[in-house]
């Protein structure tokens, strides 16, 4: 009895879930979150990979960087080219999944659920807190299309610079200067159908469970019944 005692002890080490689940995963999600971006172990700590439907059938995966979780609707938001291959795909099959994974913690959390875009607002406010290479970069990339060469794509710069009227000096100075966003440029947010979290655990004895529930959109807006949730095996 002692011997299997001791069994259980050792793989019952690490961090583990709750054993009442909770009601909603998002308050742990966004704790783990948080703990991965105020210690910044790694740059960016907000990178999610997130997989979309190809127009040839197969699923297409890149990584994005989530800048807002909110818990109450069960959702989170990244920012992209409306015109680039995620974006088209996203537009003709509005759905998505998304994998956060922070090895030094061993936690992994896995969202699907269908994409609507974030609001007009919300996406200009977000520009506007870019730094400013990067506000002009999103004029100067049409993301995913061909370009001859590296110098062409760098010569767009000039030409961007010139239709927008801005003042060149003032970049080449480092000046903060006020660029519009661009009507191709802004943000997603892709509300939780499916949700699992994992937490690592020794000899492969991982702790992980899974949230759903029943989510429908109507005008941009979430339908969204109750959680229910299960443990898994691992």
């Amino acid at each position: 009895m002692s011997e299997q005692t001791e069994t259980v002890h050792f793989y019952d080490e690490g961090e583990r879930l709750p054993d009442d689940l909770p009601a909603s995963p998002f308050p742990i999600f966004k704790q783990w979150f948080d703990q991965a971006w105020n210690e910044r172990i790694t740059p960016n700590a907000n990178a999610m990979t997130i997989s979309t439907l190809h127009e040839d059938g197969y699923p297409d995966s890149r990584i994005v960087l989530c800048k807002e979780i909110e818990p109450s609707n069960g959702s989170i938001v990244f920012y992209t080219n409306y015109n680039g291959a995620k974006g088209k795909q996203l537009a003709a099959n509005a759905f998505a999944s998304v994998v956060f994974h922070w090895d030094k913690y061993e936690r992994q959390v896995r969202i699907r659920g269908p994409i609507v875009h974030a609001s007009e607002e919300e996406s200009d406010r977000y520009f506007a807190s870019r730094r400013l290479e990067s506000r002009l970069g999103a004029w100067i990339s049409d993301q995913s299309q061909p370009i001859e060469s590296r110098e062409a794509l760098l010569n767009k710069a000039s030409e961007v610079i010139s239709k927008l009227n801005l003042d060149a000096s003032a970049l080449m100075n480092g000046e903060d200067i006020e660029i519009p966003r661009p009507p191709h440029w802004g943000g997603f947010r892709l509300h939780a159908m499916h949700m699992e979290l994992w937490a690592g655990g020794v000899g492969r004895i991982h702790d992980r469970a899974r949230w759903t529930r029943d989510l429908r959109i109507e005008n941009d807006q979430p339908i969204a019944g109750e959680w229910s949730s299960t443990r898994l095996q691992p």
